[in-house]
């Protein structure tokens, strides 16, 4: 009988290598014939430069695959494993390994992307508590529409934090806790390290945007 712990190091591990594909690459060569991170800006095997250098079902195609290989391990654990055992810096562990798969891939000479979908994969794979999940949608949307942040850079970085300050406050567990704070660590580092066009930091408050406009359309 193995036991409980060595379970979730293999979930573990089956989250990482998961992680390692990166769909924007096989889906870009599927469609397109090519490697589309070369002709994106950023060169990032990600879903945005897989809608936007492959096309829309490239981008679809993408996105499923990068979702499911976060939910996929997480989901497993949780039913099969962790619905017996709680060890939550284990569960922890699981819910990380497809975000650092993403980032670092074992088949890709540890040269990935940003690891967003794979952490909303992970997140997914928490369901029916869909509370985690919302956290993270819901802090993407404000930096988008309502406190509007830009270039992407900062974005990313500025929810990530915003999400790991808050989630020790809210009624999650504690392997959601730390799988969160561990995740912004290394989604921020990766874009810290990379050469990403920064561009410069820009804040507007959606009220002041729509103000401004109208003001422009009047003159």
């Amino acid at each position: 009988m193995v036991s409980y712990e060595v379970q979730y190091i293999i979930f573990a591990i089956i989250g990482y290598l998961l992680g390692s594909i990166l769909f924007a690459k096989i889906w870009g060569y599927v469609f397109t014939h090519k490697d589309i991170t070369r002709d994106a800006k950023d060169h990032n095997p990600g879903t945005f430069n897989a809608f936007e250098v492959g096309g829309f079902w490239c981008g679809v195609v993408t996105v499923i695959c990068d979702l499911a290989k976060g939910f996929t391990p997480v989901f497993l654990c949780g039913l099969f494993v962790d619905s017996v055992a709680h060890n939550e810096y284990l569960m922890a562990l699981v819910m990380l390994s497809p975000v650092i798969g993403h980032i670092l891939p074992i088949f890709y000479k540890f040269r990935g992307g940003k690891g967003i979908a794979a952490t909303f994969g992970s997140l997914l794979g928490l369901v029916p508590d869909y509370k985690p999940l919302l956290l993270l949608a819901i802090a993407f949307i404000v930096y988008s529409l309502i406190i509007v942040i830009k270039p992407d850079f900062y974005k990313t970085i500025v929810t990530y934090v915003t999400v790991a300050i808050i989630c020790p406050f809210l009624d999650y567990r504690l392997a959601v806790v730390i799988a969160y704070i561990a995740v912004t660590v290394l989604v921020c580092l990766r874009l810290l390290l990379s050469k990403e066009d920064r561009g410069r930091f820009s804040l507007s408050l959606i009220k002041w945007k729509i103000i401004e406009e109208k003001g422009r359309k009047e003159a």
